[in-house]
């Protein structure tokens, strides 16, 4: 079985670099039937991070994509946990 296109993201996750992250990652998300997102290389996240991910989804599910997050910063993690939407995050 081939895997999934992964797509490595890295840096900060903030309301300064998402603007410009979301077209990316709405394009692949809608040009995929399969894709795997790494977090594993950010380093900074904040609840804008959090709504990031859960608009992803949200487009994937739009488009029939499975979209899939790994690596996913611990602090990351622990918001989606208090936010109640941290099954939604993991496999």
């Amino acid at each position: 079985m081939e895997e999934p296109l992964a797509w490595k993201l890295d840096g900060a996750l903030d309301l300064t670099s998402i603007p410009r992250l979301w077209p990316e990652m709405a394009r692949r998300i809608r040009a995929s039937s399969e894709l795997t997102i790494s977090l594993g290389g950010v380093r900074k996240t904040s609840s804008a991070a959090l709504a990031l991910l859960l608009q992803g989804l949200e487009e994937a599910r739009k488009v029939g994509c499975s979209l899939r997050y790994v690596d996913i910063p611990d602090d990351l993690l622990a918001l989606a946990r208090v936010s109640n939407v941290e099954k939604l995050l993991l496999p």
